[in-house]
């Protein structure tokens, strides 16, 4: 069975105040800020290399003072700051960074984004596609349901319908019935004073919805909340109405519009470069002509659980490699990685292997030749991760191998990748194992309590350390 066509719908105005407050001092060499045009960018490109989306599309928000609820409510949002003077100018450069990446950007006039997002996620939900609406506004958790779903990246959290019962007390659809109780201090919407939100979770799960509170109110417990909601029950719809998403937003937009495509390189690369971003430019720079780029890296610690992270690239293509090892040192799970990543190749290729690890770097291209000169690689016992050396040393003769170190850590997109992968792989299978473990001994019956499972601790990492030149990596790492 085919799995569903994936949707993903960008808050665009969320990401952008997110990238601006996560990215500081960045500037373009004409001394324009560039901060919030980085931090865009590159949260961007995480989402899309992480989740892989058919279709894609940023949604952004018209001018504040040109929305039906304003016209409604004169104060809705009316206390927000405006708008960071240096991000005023970036906006349009993130516009053209999208264009160029071939990402549609949509927006509605007179709608905010919510409304815009609420309507395509349940049009297209309702053809049968699997929607993701990528946001940490808790207001459109109301939208949670069949085929729809939250992806807060900040928090790396995904909310269905009951977590939107856990978060608010009732089912999505009863979301802006509590806001119209409780108010929405974020957007200066009033609600109904003396309620809070628990309290108007609590109220509408026993009368069923906000009229349903209103028509009963004369049975809510205290007094002062009794005739809080007699003189403020217009002001409680107005607030359910001011909270509450449009689902009819006029659009002309069919998902085929909303296709991933690839980005338009001739125009992104030149941009890329006048914004001064050189990492995200080699993000987006396919490999040279005839040659397979292996960036590779792997977490583990001590006698301990570990996992590898591969990335490999040839031409327009690009695959990700990741596993577990249950007992491994971080240096071994570092040659595993690049071994998974050779072993991937079925035919003699140009390589060139990336890593953060100079144990593994110095490894191939300074120490075997020495290690084969001496005797040493084959001789038992005469270096420590013996066996992967060999393996290493055999697959490299299969291909036209060059291995080039980069610095741990340094933004470099392909490395950071790996690195995911790699501690991500580490904990799934650790926490496998834990699992494996707990129902087996469950199965038995044992008396004794199931392993806790394995927690990962940072240790020292061979990629930290800059060797001397005359070193031949024994002494120093083993």
């Amino acid at each position: 069975m085919n799995a569903p066509p994936q949707l993903y719908l960008l808050d665009g105005s969320s990401y952008i105040y997110r990238a601006y407050y996560g990215f500081r001092e960045l500037s373009a060499s004409g001394g324009m800020p560039t901060n919030a045009v980085f931090g865009f960018t590159r949260m961007l490109l995480t989402l899309l290399q992480e989740n892989r989306p058919d279709y894609f599309a940023v949604v952004f928000d018209p001018p504040r003072d040109e929305t039906f609820r304003r016209e409604l409510y004169p104060a809705y949002k009316a206390h927000r700051e405006t708008m960071p003077e240096d991000l005023v100018p970036q906006l349009p450069w993130i516009r053209k960074v999208l264009q160029a990446l071939n990402i549609p950007a949509l927006e509605a006039p007179g709608f905010e984004a919510d409304d815009v997002i609420a309507t395509l996620a349940r049009a297209f939900a309702a053809e049968g596609v699997e929607v993701t609406v990528v946001t940490g506004d808790k207001d459109l958790l109301q939208i949670v349901g069949d085929g729809i779903a939250l992806l807060d990246t900040m928090k790396g959290k995904r909310s269905g319908p009951q977590d939107v019962l856990e978060r608010f007390g009732v089912p999505p659809e009863l979301v802006a019935d509590v806001l119209g109780l409780a108010g929405d201090t974020a957007d200066n919407i009033p609600g109904v004073p003396g309620i809070g939100e628990k309290t108007a979770a609590r109220l509408v799960r026993q009368f069923g919805s906000l009229e349903g509170v209103l028509e009963w109110k004369h049975l809510v417990s205290g007094k002062a909340r009794r005739e809080s909601l007699y003189v403020h029950a217009d002001q409680a719809r107005l607030s359910r109405k001011l909270a509450t998403v449009r689902y009819d937003v006029p659009l002309e937009v069919s998902l085929a519009d909303l296709q991933c495509r690839p980005p338009n390189l001739p125009d992104l690369i030149p941009l890329l470069r006048k914004l001064g971003f050189a990492a995200l430019e080699v993000a987006f720079t396919p490999p040279p002509p005839g040659v397979v780029e292996l960036y590779s890296d792997g977490s583990g610690r001590d006698a301990g659980p570990g996992g590898y992270g591969v990335i490999l690239r040839y031409g327009e293509f690009e695959r990700e490699l990741s596993g577990f090892e249950p007992e491994s040192t971080s240096q071994r799970m570092e040659l595993i990685a690049a071994i998974r990543g050779l072993e991937a190749l079925k035919s003699p290729r140009r390589v060139r292997v990336y890593s953060d690890s100079q144990y593994l770097v110095r490894g191939m291209s300074e120490w075997l030749k020495g290690w084969v000169r001496t005797g040493r690689l084959e001789s038992p016992d005469a270096l420590k991760n013996q066996d992967l050396w060999q393996q290493l040393a055999s697959l490299s003769g299969r291909h036209e191998v060059t291995w080039e170190w980069l610095p741990g850590h340094s933004g470099h997109p392909f490395n950071e990748r790996c690195d995911k992968l790699a501690k991500r792989a580490a904990e799934d299978g650790a926490r496998s194992v834990s699992e494996r473990q707990a129902g087996k001994a469950a199965t038995e019956k044992a008396a004794v309590p199931a392993p806790a499972p394995v927690l990962l601790v940072p240790a020292a990492d061979a990629r930290d350390v800059v060797f001397d030149s005359d070193a031949d990596g024994q002494l120093r790492l083993c």
